[in-house]
């Protein structure tokens, strides 16, 4: 019984931090898009561990869909973490610019990247997109993706 027991602790711990992150934010697969009930759509299109510039880094990218009937001015934030239970890594190259503003006209798609410091590829990681729109008619969501950057 004494065998099981790391197991079962590793097992609760990793259910505990799920169930903290879906209470939070809505939690999204790497692999599934996420649609708000006005329209924007979003997919997490890659996740990757690199070299920029001699720094360790894994990198996102995110796919954000306008499926509404006007335009958009979308304030975006994030923040990355790794591990189990998730630990922050540092700031995001988002963060670190104080986020970015992007307009998107009706239907059309744009691709939004962003990277955090990273301590070696094959890690869990937690990325968390804040999207706030200015014009007043979406309001303010958090998404959480989660994968593995290799």
């Amino acid at each position: 019984m004494r065998r099981f027991a790391p197991r079962i602790a590793l097992t609760l711990v990793i259910l505990f931090v799920v169930l903290v992150l879906v209470a939070g934010h809505l939690l999204v697969p790497a692999n599934r898009s996420f649609e708000y009930g006005d329209g924007i759509r979003l997919q997490l299109l890659s996740i990757s561990h690199e070299d920029v510039d001699g720094q360790e880094r894994v990198t996102w990218e995110v796919e954000v869909v306008n499926g509404t009937d006007g335009p958009l001015d979308l304030s975006l934030s994030s923040t990355c973490r790794h591990a189990v239970p998730p630990l922050e890594s540092g700031p995001s190259a988002l963060a670190e610019r104080n986020g970015e503003e992007i307009s998107l006209p009706a239907g059309p798609a744009t691709g939004v990247a962003d990277s955090c410091p990273s301590p070696r590829s094959g890690w869990w990681w937690v990325y968390t997109l804040t999207l706030e729109d200015e014009t007043g008619g979406a309001g303010s969501r958090t998404v959480t993706f989660a994968g593995r950057a290799r």
